[in-house]
């Protein structure tokens, strides 16, 4: 059977069986082997709906040296839900990792307004200030 049959009948599977997440990652992956990689990521974000596949893609742009792009797609995330103190936190993690102080201590000031008594904060504030 050829990938697109193949796509076809998992799809049928799924139709009936919408809740067992690993139908949605095989046809990700045979979408992916068929460069349909829009909906290979929409399969994924279906079989993980609270995880944030960004996070590994950083996680690479980081250890090849793309900061920008890491810095975007952490920008990204805080965006997608701009109350989630661990989001600023991860982003201001990078800062320190890639010695940018002044946006780290802006991050900080992000953090403190959603979580204003959290004292390991504060007192990173404080060594990043002086």
């Amino acid at each position: 059977m050829n990938l697109k049959g193949r796509i076809k009948e998992l799809s049928e599977i799924i139709k009936r069986n919408p809740e067992i997440k690993e139908l949605y990652m095989e046809r990700a992956k045979l979408y992916d082997m068929n460069k349909e990689y829009k909906k290979a990521v929409e399969d994924f974000k279906k079989a993980y709906p609270g995880y944030y596949a960004c996070e590994n893609i950083i996680s690479v742009c980081e250890k090849l040296g793309l900061y920008q792009e890491a810095e975007k797609l952490y920008t990204k995330a805080i965006n997608e839900d701009k109350k989630n103190v661990r989001k600023y936190i991860n982003r201001l993690n990078f800062y320190i990792r890639t010695k940018q102080i002044e946006k780290a201590v802006l991050d900080c000031k992000n953090i403190l307004r959603l979580s204003p008594e959290d004292k390991t904060i504060l007192a990173l504030k404080k060594i990043l200030t002086k």
